[in-house]
């Protein structure tokens, strides 16, 4: 077993028994000299298999505390840079040793091309592990806030408001638009970081995320704000100009994604559902034009069947979970797709049309 989290290790790393995920973590934060601040401002938060991406902080002084070595980082031969690698591209060989997989930016077991047929249980773990490795390669995270944050230190513990002051934007127009932005990158580059959907013909790729993508991208949002009281993105100014030039109050549209972003709060949906539900979103067989909709349609249903094994398996005592995941996914479509553009994007893009956007950043 893992000694940080106690999932399953992958042998030695650092002088302990780790897994892949932890061990990568821990390479990063000392390769990079990367210190943190605990979220929650106690120190104590819960770091094993469920929670170990919730808390940056606890997770390294867990590390460390597990007898993790940090000199032995600074000693190991630096790696190619493989997080450059397009992972849709690669064929990684079974055989790798697990050190080699983590490079790959905490990658899970190497991802496969699934075929038409019903999942078995091997291509089911390979499904969820490609689903897992395109979330953590389009991770969005602090930039500079997390380089000037002790961990260690002894200065009074800011309160949590505090703490996510430093970890997240400021709730200006502009940081808004500007993280927008980004969260939308985040939410192509998944898709694109998909061995699944890459192998689709490209014109279904492209219908695929033109319509999809604000629920992908609110997605991506709510659970980028999961750790803080409310989404920065929230603070977006009251009137927004429409595509004539025309104000248009955005406070209806702002109080119904609050609501939506407290119902999905109050499941406190981990990071493996997320990935579930945002396959889900995204491979819809029912959308016009496509040339491939079976093959849409087993995608969709293996993200369903990865979702409902994960509940079965990490939430017992909730045997109605799996059923309040999928009942919360039609509240993204509340708000349509262009009144999200006109909120978070008109700004930022102006006249330029949305798909165009989106086909620039997925050739891209």
């Amino acid at each position: 077993m893992c000694r940080v989290c106690g999932d399953t290790s992958s042998g030695k790393h650092y002088g302990i028994y780790a897994c892949n995920g932890c061990s990568g973590f821990f390479k990063r934060s000392v390769r990079r000299k990367l210190v943190y601040r605990c979220q929650a401002g106690t120190g104590m938060c819960p770091v094993d298999k469920a929670h170990r991406n919730q808390c940056q902080a606890c997770r390294l002084k867990k590390c460390l505390q597990a007898g993790m070595n940090k000199d032995a980082v600074q000693n190991e031969r630096q790696p190619r840079s493989t997080a450059q690698v397009r992972l849709d591209s690669i064929q990684l060989d079974t055989e790798l040793k697990p050190a080699h997989l983590a490079t790959a930016r905490e990658a899970p077991p190497p991802p496969c091309t699934l075929g038409p047929q019903a999942p078995t249980p091997p291509s089911n773990h390979r499904f969820m592990a490609s689903l897992m490795t395109a979330e953590t390669c389009a991770k969005l995270e602090p930039e500079d806030a997390d380089e000037n944050i002790d961990v260690t230190g002894n200065e009074p513990e800011r309160t949590s408001s505090e703490c996510q002051m430093s970890l997240y934007p400021s709730a200006s127009p502009e940081s808004v638009y500007e993280t927008s932005a980004r969260l939308l990158f985040m939410a192509v580059k998944w898709a694109k970081n998909l061995p699944v959907f890459s192998n689709l013909p490209f014109r279904d790729q492209v219908i695929l995320l033109e319509e999809a993508w604000s629920e992908l991208f609110l997605l991506c949002a709510i659970q980028w704000s999961m750790p803080l009281e409310s989404c920065p993105l929230l603070s977006v100014p009251e009137l927004s100009p429409n595509i004539h030039g025309k104000l248009v109050s955005a406070s209806v549209d702002v109080r119904i994604l609050q609501e939506t972003i407290t119902r999905f709060k109050s499941l406190t949906i981990d990071p493996t559902e997320f990935a579930c539900l945002k396959a889900i979103v995204l491979f819809k067989p029912e959308t016009r034009g496509l040339k491939d909709p079976e093959q849409v349609e087993n995608l969709q249903d293996q993200s369903q069947v990865m979702l409902d094994q994960h509940n079965r398996t990490h939430y017992p005592s909730q045997p109605v979970r799996f059923g309040k995941l999928l009942l919360l996914l039609p509240s993204l479509r509340f708000i349509s797709s262009d009144r999200i553009e006109l909120l978070f994007f008109r700004r930022t893009i102006g006249n330029t049309p949305m798909e165009k956007l989106l086909c620039d950043m997925f050739k891209n």
